[in-house]
């Protein structure tokens, strides 16, 4: 009886054309956020790999230079070392913070103090505040609507109408009638959301992504699960077809668009980061007042590091520079630490809080399987961080001593290879964010099974 009510199901959700015309929608909206997500990593791949092939280009030609005679410092330290991050392991999923974040950055010496997170490259303002129409905001922000337009009404219709008497007078057990109806209206969609979620991982996915794509399938069905969980629910209680809709379609305002933005308004409000136009002041006048005692600030530096000094020689306008650059980096340094140190509590409040909605949660998770999201850009930045300090302590020491770069030193020259975060960090938070939602998911389905009991359905059904 129970498979031939779904088989039932089945047969007349084919027979609705408002059905066929939602998965239409769907699909193309998925299409959509999978093309957009192509032509950003495609973008993002191209640069990455002309800077690669560039920086490769310089190395053969100064390893034949090299090989001839010895190279002033000053010149190499000129061209910068290029740090590129790697390709994201699922870029078409989610583009997270990889079209706000810079992927690459030149580290050059003469331009250490400067912000280490401004962006390389242009991009459209209006763009950037919307937010791109990627895959993940299919699945976060639109899927639930289209999913809950097919399964709003799923027993409230049949109590209105007064066939729910005549549905149980059969026999038929209300809560497994329900939920295989709720199972054979939601599968087309759940079916195109995973085939959306894996075409990302297999035309998308980079080397490396190993246990991602079969995350990110969990997190998509869990999503979905969660919200057909709460048409369950709102079904169970709801009297008419026209209350279980408004109850939905509330749900989803509340959950998809009011809480994300509380929370982020909470967040920048209770961790609130310093003004860029703060940091570029605070370099302004920190660059002025060295410049002015640059020749101080060069004395007091050789009385520091005596074994730093030219020998019998002048020190030339290069070592100047570096010791102005290293006075306004420790006063910038401050303002830039604050900045970083607001932006790692905002987010960490945010992965605290990301349960209020289960959308905060799967976008957390979907942008952390992509390589998208915010630790991994951060870990970016720190190890751009180390580079700087590794281009400095490399090239300081021979320029103020006028050493030249030898073939000797061709191994030693500064490099950038980045570290991808450790694997059980951000399968911990991804982990989180799945048990998250099927509690929240396990404890409407409970409680739409205790509302569905017989006693309580016969006082509903009436």
């Amino acid at each position: 009886m129970t498979s031939h009510l779904f088989r039932l199901e089945l047969r007349l959700l084919a027979r609705e054309r408002a059905a066929w015309v939602l998965l239409g929608l769907f699909a193309a909206a998925l299409a959509y956020g999978l093309w957009n997500g192509v032509r950003l990593a495609h973008r993002q791949s191209e640069a990455a790999t002309a800077l690669t092939q560039d920086a490769a280009q310089f190395q053969t030609q100064l390893r034949e230079v090299l090989g001839k005679q010895s190279v002033d410092p000053k010149a190499i330290a000129g061209r910068g070392t290029t740090a590129v991050l790697p390709a994201a392991p699922l870029p078409l999923l989610a583009t997270g913070q990889s079209d706000l974040s810079p992927s690459h950055e030149t580290v050059v010496l003469w331009k250490l103090a400067a912000p280490a997170d401004t962006r390389s490259e242009l991009e459209n303002p209006s763009h950037l505040m919307a937010g791109r129409f990627d895959l993940a905001f299919v699945l976060v922000w639109l899927f639930p609507l289209f999913l809950l337009a097919l399964i709003y009404d799923l027993m409230a219709g049949d109590r209105e109408s007064g066939t729910l008497r005549l549905a149980l007078a059969q026999g038929i057990a209300p809560w497994g009638w329900m939920a295989r109806r709720a199972l054979a209206r939601s599968l087309p969609m759940l079916t195109l959301a995973a085939l959306a979620t894996l075409t990302a991982g297999f035309f998308g996915g980079a080397g490396g992504a190993g246990p991602r794509l079969p995350l990110a399938l969990t997190v998509v069905l869990t999503y979905g699960l969660f919200w057909v969980a709460l048409a369950l629910a709102a079904n169970a209680i709801a009297r008419t077809a026209a209350g279980a809709a408004t109850a939905l379609g509330a749900a989803w305002v509340l959950l998809v668009l009011v809480a994300p933005t509380l929370l982020n308004v909470t967040v920048e409000t209770l961790y609130p980061t310093p003004s860029r136009p703060e940091l570029v002041a605070a370099g302004r006048k920190a660059s002025g007042d060295a410049e002015k005692r640059g020749g101080e600030l060069l004395n007091s530096f050789y009385r520091d590091h005596p074994e730093l000094a030219p020998p019998g020689q002048q020190a030339d306008f290069a070592a100047q520079h570096l010791t102005v650059q290293s006075e306004v980096g420790r006063a910038v340094e401050p303002v830039r630490q604050k900045f970083d140190a607001q932006l790692a509590r905002q987010q960490t409040a945010v992965g605290q809080w990301r349960f209020v909605s289960p959308a905060i949660a799967a976008h957390e998770a979907l942008t952390d399987l992509a390589g998208t999201g915010y630790w991994r850009h951060r870990a970016f930045r720190e190890q751009v961080g180390g580079l700087r300090q590794a281009v400095s302590a490399f090239f300081t020491p021979r320029i103020h001593k006028r050493e030249p770069i030898t073939s000797a030193d061709l191994d030693k020259l500064p490099r950038f290879e980045f570290r991808e975060e450790p694997a059980g960090t951000w399968m911990g938070r991804v982990l989180a964010s799945l048990a998250g939602m099927l509690a929240l998911a396990g404890v409407l389905g409970a409680w739409a099974w205790r509302s569905l009991r017989p006693a309580r359905l016969g006082r509903l059904s009436t």
